[in-house]
């Protein structure tokens, strides 16, 4: 059961990032929403100069994205996509204060 903040990887490419690699998404919907197929996810991509001043993107760890090197939450890019398509084993979570970022952001892109 995926929670609130946690990174999966994609089984297969889902059509974001560059190719040849598992693709990152981070979680962001509300665990009241928890039991359903389905999840609301955004896309994670690594940290480039193109995301530098860019109001909305998250930059998190590698750790916190189960990756290699420090990404970036493209929270504006957000898709559901049924939980059969990624690892049953999430990846890596985004810190409190991560995801507290990402929640500031999406408020701004859904004008909440």
């Amino acid at each position: 059961m995926a929670k609130r903040g946690d990174v999966l990887v994609a089984r297969r490419r889902l059509g974001f990032g560059v190719g040849g690699r598992r693709e990152h998404f981070v979680v962001v919907q509300s665990e009241l929403l928890a039991g359903i197929e389905t999840a609301v996810v955004a896309p994670l991509d690594d940290v480039a100069r193109i995301y530098d001043d860019d109001p909305l993107t998250v930059r998190v760890s590698a750790g916190e994205a189960g990756s290699k090197t420090a990404q970036v939450v493209l929270v504006h890019l957000l898709a559901a996509i049924s939980l059969e398509r990624f690892d049953p084993v999430a990846a890596g979570r985004l810190s409190a204060k991560s995801l507290a970022q990402v929640d500031e952001v999406l408020r701004a892109v859904l004008q909440l």
